[in-house]
C-alpha cells in the first residue's frame, strides 16, 4: 500500500476518502531525481500544508520510503485545485556549489568531498549521508579540476558518475538518515519475474545506436605541456579502430567526451583502458523495453515488489525474449498501477541487435498491444481483475468505518494549538495582546436613519387570544349545520 505524506500530515491514503489525489503518479530513475505529480482539491483535509520547497513530500510503500522530494510548482485551475509537481531529492545537490578545485587521489575521496561540501551548506533535511561506493579506478588514483564553480549536481555528474569512471547513483532512506550511494553495478535479482501470458500487459523494444562507435583518439592527462596519447605505444597512430565493427557500421570515432583520461599519465596504460571501451561498450547497441505490467506484490504480499535499481527476469516467447535486464526507470501510476511503465535495459550492451536466447522465436500474435485473451495472453482487462481487489473506491468508506470502530478509546490526547498559535506558525509575529487588537477593525462610518416604525392594528395585523377562540367556536359551529344537511 502507497501513502503519500507531507511533512508529518498525510495528504494520501487509498483507504481514506478525505485523503485522496486525484492522478498521482511517481517516476523513480536510476543517476535521476525522479518527480511526484498529483492534483489536490480542498476536499482533502491537508489541502492548505502544501507549499513549495518545503516542508518536505514523502512517498511511503508498505512502510518504506521509496521517495522524498519537495514542491517546485503549484498551479491552481478554475476550482481552486492545485496541479503539483515534486522534484526528487537528488536535485537538492542543485542548491549548493563547489569553488574552483583541483583534486588528486581515489574515487571515494572525490565522492565523500562533494558530498561533505554540500551537507556545509545547505539544512540538515536537505543533507545526505555518504553510503556506500564501488566504483573504482585501476590504480585507485585519479586527478579532476574545474577552473570555474560548479554546483553540486554538476560536479557529481561531470566528475563522478557521467565521467569516464561511470557508475550509479543512488539514495536509500534508512532510519537514522538519507544515504547516497556510487556504485559500479547493482547486485540484487529481484525474485519477481515479469512473464508474457503471466503479469506482462505490454512491450515495446528499442534500439540506440547513438553512443556506438567504432574508432577512439583517446587522450590522458598534460605531462610536461603535453597531452599523454598512444602513438608510441600504437606504431606511431594515436587512435584505434575495432575494424570488425567498423566493417559492419562504417568508422565512427567517439567524442572527446567520451575518449579522455586526465588521470592518466603512462602512454601504456592509456592504451589498455581505450582498447577496454572500444571493444566491449563503444561496439555494442544499446537495447532497451518499455514495459506495462502487473506488480503481482499488489496481490500478495508475499510476493516482492518490482523495484528500479534491480534486476529482472524477464521472459516472452514470442518476441524471443529472456534475460536479465535492470530496471532502470518506473513511470507508477499509483492509483491505476495496472498503467505503470518500466524500462529495463540489457546488463550489459549486446553485440549486435539481436538477443541470444535459450529456445527459437515463437510466432508473435497479430494484435501484440492489445494481448487478445482468447490466446492466453493478458490484457487490460485481465490486469484489472488481477488488482479488483487492490483499492476499491466504492468500498473505502466501509474499510475506514470498520477500522475507526475497532480503535479503542484513548487517553485524553494533547491540547490543540490556539487560534494565536496557528497565526504565529502562519506567520504572525508579535504577542497574543497584540494578536488579539490586530482582529479588532476600525470603527465604521454612522449609518442612515432608519424608516418611520409602524404600530399594528389589532384585527388586521394581529390577534389576541379571546379573538382566536371567538374565532374558532363560530367555525365549529358552521361545520355542524353542513353536517347535519341544514346548509
Amino acid at each position: 500500500m502507497i501513502i503519500i505524506k507531507n511533512g508529518e500530515r498525510q495528504i494520501y491514503h487509498p483507504q481514506n476518502p478525505n485523503l485522496q489525489l486525484i492522478n498521482p503518479k511517481l517516476t523513480l530513475e536510476d543517476n535521476g531525481a525522479g518527480q511526484l505529480t498529483f492534483q489536490i482539491y480542498k476536499t482533502n483535509l491537508n489541502y492548505s500544508t502544501i507549499r513549495k520547497l518545503y516542508p518536505v513530500i514523502a512517498v511511503e510503500r508498505d512502510g518504506q520510503t521509496i521517495f522524498k522530494g519537495r514542491v517546485i510548482s503549484d498551479k491552481k485551475d478554475f476550482y481552486n485545485g492545485k496541479h503539483i509537481e515534486a522534484e526528487g531529492k537528488l536535485s537538492f545537490f542543485n542548491d549548493s556549489f563547489m569553488e574552483p578545485f583541483s583534486f588528486s587521489g581515489s574515487p571515494a575521496e572525490m565522492f565523500r568531498m562533494i558530498i561533505t561540501n554540500h551537507n556545509s551548506q545547505v539544512k540538515e533535511w536537505q543533507q545526505f549521508k555518504v553510503g556506500q561506493i564501488t566504483v573504482t579506478d585501476n590504480n585507485d588514483y585519479i586527478v579532476r579540476s574545474s577552473e570555474k564553480m560548479l554546483n553540486s549536481w554538476e560536479a557529481l555528474k561531470d566528475k563522478c558518475f557521467q565521467s569516464s569512471l561511470g557508475g550509479h547513483i543512488r539514495i536509500r532512506y534508512e532510519a537514522d538518515g538519507d544515504y547516497i550511494d556510487w556504485l559500479d553495478d547493482y547486485e540484487v535479482v529481484s525474485t519477481q519475474h515479469i512473464e508474457f501470458a503471466r503479469n506482462m500487459i505490454d512491450i515495446s523494444s528499442e534500439v540506440d545506436a547513438t553512443e556506438t562507435y567504432t574508432a577512439i583518439r583517446p587522450i590522458g592527462a598534460e605531462v610536461n605541456g603535453a597531452k599523454v596519447n598512444i602513438s608510441s605505444v600504437n606504431g606511431g597512430k594515436n587512435f584505434l579502430i575495432n575494424d570488425e565493427k567498423a566493417e559492419e557500421y562504417g568508422i565512427i570515432f567517439a567524442p572527446e567526451s567520451e575518449s579522455t583520461w586526465p588521470d592518466v599519465t603512462k602512454p601504456e596504460n592509456l592504451l589498455k583502458k581505450a582498447e577496454a571501451k572500444l571493444y566491449n561498450s563503444f561496439a555494442a547497441l544499446r537495447e532497451t523495453y518499455e514495459i506495462r505490467a502487473v506488480d503481482l506484490h499488489l496481490t500478495d504480499s508475499q510476493i516482492e515488489s518490482l523495484n528500479i535499481y534491480e534486476y529482472v527476469s524477464v521472459v516472452s516467447k514470442p518476441h524471443g525474449i529472456n534475460g536479465r535486464y535492470l530496471l532502470y526507470r518506473a513511470d507508477m501510476d499509483i492509483t491505476s498501477p495496472q498503467n505503470t511503465l518500466y524500462y529495463l535495459g540489457a546488463t550489459k550492451r549486446t553485440l549486435s541487435d539481436v538477443h541470444t536466447v535459450q529456445y527459437a522465436q515463437a510466432s508473435v500474435p497479430q494484435d501484440v498491444s492489445a494481448f487478445r485473451n482468447d490466446a492466453g495472453y493478458v490484457s487490460e482487462e485481465k490486469a484489472a481483475e488481477l488488482l479488483a481487489d487492490y483499492s476499491r473506491t466504492e468500498d473505502v468508506e466501509t474499510i475506514v468505518s470498520q477500522y475507526v470502530e475497532q480503535i479503542p478509546a484513548g487517553k485524553d490526547g494533547n491540547n490543540g494549538l490556539s487560534a494565536y498559535e496557528i497565526a504565529v506558525q502562519n506567520g504572525f509575529n508579535g504577542s497574543e495582546t497584540e494578536w488579539l487588537e490586530s482582529m479588532k477593525g476600525e470603527k465604521g462610518d454612522k449609518g442612515n436613519d432608519g424608516e418611520d416604525g409602524y404600530t399594528p392594528i389589532k384585527g388586521t395585523d394581529y390577534w389576541n387570544e379571546d379573538d382566536i377562540n371567538t374565532i374558532k367556536e363560530y367555525i365549529n359551529y358552521e361545520l355542524g349545520v353542513i353536517e347535519n344537511g341544514a346548509y
